[in-house]
């Protein structure tokens, strides 16, 4: 059996730095193939909801409270959930604050600030030791991570599996179309349900899954265009791209240092990509980085048993074994 982490040390090691001659060959921008390929998996609960429903509108309000049918741990009151929310997030939130992204990009959101009440109950309760694995996604979805702060976050997970509570308030700039209704959105988020299920069915409990593992984004901010539509950063202008890439590049990398993570799992292949140059920018050594198959409902092969699918790799990666009693 994996042993279980300890609590890290108040500072982080100082990373080794890589030489100029072993870091990857165009680090600051990912492979066209993979930008397309992941483009198209990440934006399918978009497209599928702006297909069924483009006339739709949420007019619930903006301030909800989650409910949770389980027990959950009690919050962290320092260590590293601390330094996750103001080492990390903090930062972020003020560098991203006066970012300009350019067309096609008309609606940016951040719920690590309108969400920040159950996104800071997630990192307290799942994020206050060190971690072996980190499964990383791209950005969030507009029925997920986008209403509620949380990584993957379709509802009924978020509430019933998670546990996880709090206040939700309203981006800056709302779309009609698209407005926050928090934790109570009824709206469903394909890939978060199919992510989240597969662990309560593996793990039965969320503490078994975090004992070992974490879940993140590599991008945490929801970009739309005018009519609403979901934009991942592969499909935003290489200049805007780049700059959001490469702070967000930053803050994974700081991540997996602040976790001592040994294996981080690319939820798709420019999640992989991404982790792999973030870790050789920041001079990082000693992590593996692997792929999973992308949940999405607009890959034909997730939906044809994502499930079987991601154990079958799991197995092969020789990962499962930390998500087994």
């Amino acid at each position: 059996m994996p042993r279980k982490r300890a609590a890290a040390p108040d500072q982080t090691a100082k990373p080794k730095k890589v030489p100029k001659n072993k870091q990857q060959e165009g680090a600051d921008e990912p492979s066209d193939a993979n930008l397309k390929q992941d483009a198209v998996n990440a934006t399918g609960d978009a497209a599928a909801a702006v297909a069924s429903d483009v006339a739709t509108a949420s007019a619930a309000a903006g301030n909800s409270t989650g409910t949770s049918a389980a027990a959950v741990p009690t919050s962290s009151s320092g260590g590293i959930a601390d330094r996750f929310l103001s080492e990390l997030v903090a930062p972020f939130n003020r560098d991203v604050a006066g970012m300009k992204f350019g067309k096609p990009v008309e609606y940016v959101y951040n719920p690590l600030e309108y969400a920040s009440e159950p996104h800071e109950d997630f990192i307290r309760k799942y994020c206050n030791s060190t971690k072996e694995v980190l499964f990383l996604g791209m950005n969030p979805g507009p029925f997920g991570m986008a209403q509620n702060g949380v990584p993957f976050g379709e509802r009924d997970s978020v509430n019933d599996f998670l546990g996880i509570k709090g206040n939700v308030g309203k981006p800056p700039k709302e779309h009609p179309k698209r407005q926050i209704v928090g934790l109570s959105c009824d709206r469903k988020e394909v890939s978060g349900s199919r992510f989240w299920g597969l662990w309560k069915s593996l793990c039965k409990t969320p503490e078994a899954f975090f004992r070992h593992a974490f879940v993140y984004n590599h991008c945490s901010l929801v970009f739309m265009s005018e009519t609403g539509k979901n934009i991942t950063p592969p499909g935003m202008l290489v200049g805007a791209r780049k700059q959001i890439v490469e702070l967000c590049d930053t803050f994974i990398c700081k991540m997996i240092q602040l976790l001592k993570v040994e294996v981080v799992v690319g939820i798709g292949k420019f999640a992989e990509e991404r982790a792999k140059k973030a870790l050789a920018a920041g001079g990082v050594e000693g992590v593996r980085v692997v792929t999973i198959m992308h949940p999405s409902p607009i890959n034909p092969a997730a939906n044809k048993g994502w499930d079987e699918a991601v154990i079958k790799q799991l197995t092969k990666l020789d990962l499962l074994k930390y998500f087994k009693k």
